[in-house]
């Protein structure tokens, strides 16, 4: 049997946190990754988006979840990392 409301309360964890504590600590999310994705180009020597930081971002999470232990913190971050990615690709490729 699927457990329907654990997906339910994970997603609804993860977008708590990307409206309200995460966004109250880093403020709006597309300014911070412009930030981060500045950053990294500089380090990198190519051009990063702020798109591809939350890719990448979520990418992390994902590789801390692969170590065999469940990580429910993990997987939050990632959902919320992903709909980020969503609402930043918007307009972009379109």
């Amino acid at each position: 049997m699927i457990d329907r409301t654990k997906r339910a309360e994970t997603i609804a964890e993860a977008h708590e946190l990307i409206h309200g504590d995460r966004q109250r600590d880093y403020g709006v999310p597309s300014i911070n990754f412009d930030r981060i994705a500045t950053r990294w180009s500089q380090t990198l020597g190519h051009q990063v988006t702020a798109y591809q930081v939350a890719i990448m971002m979520a990418d992390l999470k994902m590789a801390r979840v692969t170590n065999g232990r469940y990580h429910h913190d993990s997987i939050v971050d990632a959902i919320g990392y992903l709909a980020l990615a969503s609402e930043l690709k918007v307009g972009v490729d379109e």
